[in-house]
């Protein structure tokens, strides 16, 4: 998590320093990035000093130990470091939030990795089959990642003629990907099928996307998953609030009787994680979701495989070696999630500038999607989107204005205190960053 944190940061041309203990993993960072390193424990105020820790202005402390990163964001307030944040799995210390708070440990921001991940499955089931799922504007409105079909009614025209024969503007396809290709469009962009585009929109506008995508959307009511991970457990508890039917299968015994005992309304098997006829006993073939979520990343991803071979409409894998990500397209999963990749966006909501109230990142996509709040310093009100001179990477998808929400044309113009849902190529985050100070 820290490594992936610390190259993306190094490749926007911030200065980054990395305490790392593991010697192979301090020399995996050395070869491969061009960022400042300091061999050690990352809770000794001597190795926050040799990283000059009294000029950084945001600390992160991602160790696999709660403690340590607590202890690192201790030391940090005592050099007076701006922001700091610590990654803690334990939900124990977030009974004692305030006890944590700035003014006692310095702790700015705790994040669960594990967490964040069941939630951004929970809301990937809301939306099935899209690869990517975000909420802006309080939920009001939504980016989602869906794959254009062969015979979606989107193709052969340009988007700018489909917009002409919809009788209103509910979403906006805000970026492309096509192969390794991240595009922007315009209004002259045409789609491709296998295209997979991220689109702002409406949430009572979800259908409609479904169908320019040339799918149907289908909500799930049974899961299956595989696996008693962390995320597991986490992702159990909010679907049994959402009253969803749930089948967990796990190997190992002691495990499954534990969570058996913690789970109230979900189904706890023992058995071997890989027995498809397991899963057949237990109704794979009339399950809306199959999530492979054990910790194994290769059982994760063959076990999605074989789901997928049911006509399991909604299959995701929980893969935490990155480099596996852009295989999940190639072998028929729909999509993956990595608690390494859940708290990123959160991170660098912090990291960047301006009045940002949320950030998206899409997979397989180098744009973001960034929701600032428009202060009366900002550089672009009471002057008509057409007039503006933006760069082409950037899109204005949806604006929030009091209790009104629209996606915006050439004619409007962006008023104090409007939310704006900005897609931004990896060129033009500087300037939103900017505009929007």
């Amino acid at each position: 998590m820290g490594t992936h944190l610390a190259d993306r940061l190094s490749q926007e041309n911030h200065d980054v320093i990395v305490i790392e203990k593991n010697k192979e993993r301090l020399r995996h960072i050395q070869d491969g990035m061009d960022i400042l390193t300091v061999e050690g424990n990352g809770a000794s105020p001597k190795n926050l000093n040799l990283a000059g820790v009294d000029n950084c202005d945001l600390m992160m402390a991602l160790t696999n130990s709660d403690e340590t990163n607590i202890v690192a964001c201790l030391s940090a307030a005592r050099y007076q470091v701006p922001f700091r944040i610590a990654r803690v799995s334990n939900m124990d210390y977030y009974l004692l939030d305030n006890w944590l708070s700035e003014n006692s440990l310095g702790v700015d921001l705790l994040v669960n990795p594990e967490f964040e991940c069941a939630l951004q499955i929970s809301n990937l089931l809301t939306v099935p089959g899209a690869s990517d799922v975000a909420e802006f504007a309080g939920g009001r409105a939504l980016m989602v990642g869906l794959q254009v079909q062969p015979d979606a009614p989107c193709l052969n025209e340009s988007l700018e003629e489909l917009n002409r024969k919809r009788d209103r503007m509910d979403f906006l396809v805000g970026s492309i990907s096509r192969g390794n290709r991240t595009i922007i469009p315009s209004g002259q962009t045409r789609l491709e099928p296998g295209d997979l585009i991220f689109s702002i929109a409406l949430r009572s506008a979800l259908d409609e996307v479904y169908a320019f995508c040339g799918l149907k959307r289908e909500p799930v009511r049974r899961v299956m998953i595989l696996g008693g991970s962390k995320v597991a457990v986490y992702l159990c508890n909010m679907l049994e609030r959402k009253k969803l039917t749930a089948t967990l299968i796990e190997n190992d015994e002691d495990r499954a009787e534990q969570l058996a005992e913690e789970l109230d309304n979900t189904l706890v098997i023992q058995g071997e994680s890989t027995n498809v006829e397991l899963w057949e006993q237990e109704g794979l073939d009339e399950t809306g979701a199959f999530l492979a979520l054990t910790t194994d990343d290769e059982e994760n991803l063959l076990s999605g495989l074989i789901a997928r071979n049911h006509r399991v409409p909604v299959v995701i894998a929980l893969l935490e070696k990155l480099s596996y990500v852009p295989l999940v397209n190639k072998v028929g999963v729909n999509t993956a999630v990595s608690s390494r990749l859940a708290i990123v966006d959160t991170i660098l909501k912090y990291v960047r500038r301006g009045n940002i109230l949320s950030l998206a990142t899409l997979k397989n996509n180098e744009a973001e999607v960034i929701e600032f709040m428009a202060t009366e310093h900002c550089k672009l009100l009471h002057t008509p989107i057409k007039d503006l001179k933006v760069p082409p990477e950037i899109l204005f998808g949806m604006v929030s204005r009091d209790k009104d929400i629209f996606i915006p044309t050439g004619y409007t113009q962006f008023q104090e205190n409007d939310k704006v849902v900005c897609i931004a190529g990896p060129t033009s985050r500087k300037y939103l960053e900017k505009v929007f100070a």
